[in-house]
This record gives C-alpha cells, structure tokens and sequence, in this order.
C-alpha cells in the first residue's frame, strides 16, 4: 500500500515537472531567437491565382514570429484582391532593402530608420501604419524587468544595455539621443550589446542578462504582463514605411495600396495580424523621413 503511494507521488510529481517545462519552453519559444522556420513549409496557398505580388520585410523579429504576424495580412490581401500576395523573408535588414532593389519583391515593409538612412530616388516610401491613436507614428522604449531598480536613465551607469538591430531606429536611440539628453556616454555603460531581434533584446532582460533595453513601444506593450517595465519612451518617429522602387509594377503597386488603405479598423478578422498593421494605414512620401535622415546623418558626423 505504501509503494503503490510512493509510485503515485513519484508519477505526480513527474507529470507536474513535464508540464512545467513544457509550459516554460512555451513561454521562451515566443521570444526565442533560436527558434527557426520555414516558410516555403507553411505557404498554406495551393490555388491557381491570375496573378502574384511578393512583399518583403525587415527581420525585426524571428522568422516564426514574423510570419504568424504578417502572413494573415497577406491571406487578407490575397483574399480581397484575387491575386496570391507571397510573404517573402529576410535575415537582415539590409538584405530586405536588397529584395526591393532587385526586384525580388513589388514592395517591402523597411524599418524607419534604414529606409531614412538609405533613402534615394530609387525608393519611394507609399504608406505607413496607423497606432492604436490613429497616428502615423511609434516610439522607442528603454525597458527593464519589474523589480529593476532602474527608474531613471541615469541609472544605466555601469549598467548593460541589450539593443535590437544597428540597422533599427530602437538599435539606434540610445546612442544617437537618449545618452547624451541625460549627460551619459557610452563608456558611462558596462555594456552595450546588439540582438537580432526585438524579441530576443525582451529575453535577454527578462533572463537577467542585461539590465535593461531598447525595443519598439508595441512590444513593450506586448510584454507589459510578462515582466516588462517601460523606464521612458523616444520622441514619435514616423511609422515603419511600405516602400517601393523605380523596378516595381505600378498597377501592382496600385492594387496592393488600394488593399491596404481600404482595412477597417475593427475588422474582427484581423485579431492575428502583427499589432503594427491592426490600425490601417495612411499614405506618406519620403519627405516625411527626411529629418529622421538629417538626425542619423548628423549623429553619424557627431560619432567620428
């Protein structure tokens, strides 16, 4: 009777210590930039359509995130339109910019800063997303765990700082501004180190890795519950731009803007979609980036 209660214990507590982990890796597997995917394993399209868009974008985010956010809009697109719009991935940044000059794809989702930074007469900014107050504009968010004793930027002395990608506006931030509004330098810090990903800069703080970091507001949002404390916000920044280039289809261009403008914002069906798109979109032009393009040349100068 004894053993049978002692086995029964030991299957319990092994059954709870499964689950556990499971629930763990659940939890990291979100924001893990180790976890990879295959897009060309998921494309959930079979049907003969009349006609494909391919449409680029930036890897702010692991390719399984990026995808579970951005593929609904392209299965929205296709549907409303008729025509098979085919997400197409990137490892960087720049690789993305690439797509586009190529004409690899009719249209890319750049980040404000590369697109600012690399702005020419052979791109052209088309729309940029909406947040949740129906403007044109999102911000930068130096982040800590919940019981940091960081409250103000001052406290980052001595401290290590986890950032996105070099070629992100948030990437940027606390070198470029945020630094030197509060008399700081970079050797004022233990540490600055780059991530590829928003996701992973949210992992490193949060596994105590680094004491604080650099993200978009949205995923400071997205994190608030897990443990995530916003510390100070950037001056807005314009949206992340649709861009095109001289090599793009002006009647696909057409379409695939007329598609995009025409989201209602409380479209039900949009509960996937990355938070970045749920607002609709508005048009802009790439005057709208050049002080973004003035402030990063400006501090590259002020840097050497």
């Amino acid at each position: 009777m004894k053993r049978k209660s002692l086995n029964t214990i030991l299957l319990l507590t092994l059954a709870t210590a499964f689950f556990i982990v499971l629930a763990i890796f659940g939890y990291f597997r979100t924001i893990d930039v180790q976890y990879d995917f295959d897009l060309s394993k998921s494309t959930k399209h079979k049907t003969t359509y009349r006609d494909t868009i391919k449409i680029g974008v930036v890897s702010r985010f692991t390719p399984r995130k990026i995808y579970d956010g951005y593929q609904p809009l392209m299965d929205y697109l296709t549907h409303k339109t008729g025509i098979l719009f085919e997400l197409k991935l990137s490892s960087s940044y720049s690789e993305a910019l690439r797509q586009l000059e190529n004409g690899e794809v009719s249209a890319a989702f750049l980040g404000s800063y590369i697109f600012a930074k690399e702005m020419s007469e052979n791109l052209q900014a088309v729309l940029k997303p909406l947040n949740d107050e129906g403007k044109p504009f999102f911000r930068s968010a130096l982040i800590v765990k919940d019981n940091s004793n960081i409250y103000r930027v001052e406290d980052l002395r001595n401290k290590k700082v986890a950032l996105p990608s070099a070629e992100a506006f948030s990437g940027n931030w606390l070198q470029m501004i945020l630094l030197k509004k509060f008399g700081l330098t970079e050797n004022d810090l233990k540490e600055i180190k780059h991530f590829a990903f928003h996701n992973s800069v949210v992992r490193q703080v949060l596994m105590g890795n680094y004491d604080a970091g650099v993200v978009k507001d949205r995923v400071a949002r997205e994190y608030a519950k897990s443990g995530i404390r916003t510390v100070i916000y950037s001056e807005p920044i314009p949206g992340s731009p649709l861009v095109i280039s001289k090599k793009s289809e002006k009647q696909k261009v057409e379409i695939l803007v007329r598609a995009l403008l025409g989201i209602n914002k409380d479209d039900t069906t949009k509960k996937n979609w990355d938070a970045e798109f749920i607002y609709g979109f508005t048009h802009t032009k790439n005057s709208d980036y050049e002080p973004l393009r003035k402030l990063i040349l400006g501090a590259q100068r002020w840097v050497r």
